[in-house]
């Protein structure tokens, strides 16, 4: 699974060559900022067959949307919401728990 700095410029087109060449499953996103272009026009990544993944474990690497925020400032519309809104199907946490029973409120888990 390759993991894309979407910081950088040429990030798009290093999707786009990843996905002409190995098809990867999925694609793991990282960001400081919520800026970069890729991080909202992403359906390209899934049209092609492969998921986005990102990370709930860092702030500094994922632009500040991560598990403490959602369960210690009981904050999901900045951390999970975000994340999952932001075209995410494969999420990494430390807090399982409470991620399974957010997804499953949200009916996004059985």
């Amino acid at each position: 699974m390759p993991v894309v700095s979407l910081d950088k410029p040429e990030a798009e087109q290093v999707i786009d060559e990843y996905q002409k060449q190995i098809k990867p499953v999925a694609f793991e996103l990282i960001f400081k900022s919520n800026t970069p272009p890729v991080l909202v026009k992403n359906s390209f990544i899934q049209a092609h067959g492969s998921k986005i993944w990102i990370n709930s474990l860092s702030a500094s690497l994922y632009g500040g949307h991560e598990d403490d925020m959602a369960v210690e400032d009981g904050n999901t519309t900045d951390s999970w919401d975000w994340i999952i809104n932001h075209g995410a199907r494969i999420m990494q946490t430390d807090r399982t728990k409470e991620l399974l029973a957010y997804l499953r409120k949200r009916k996004l888990h059985n």
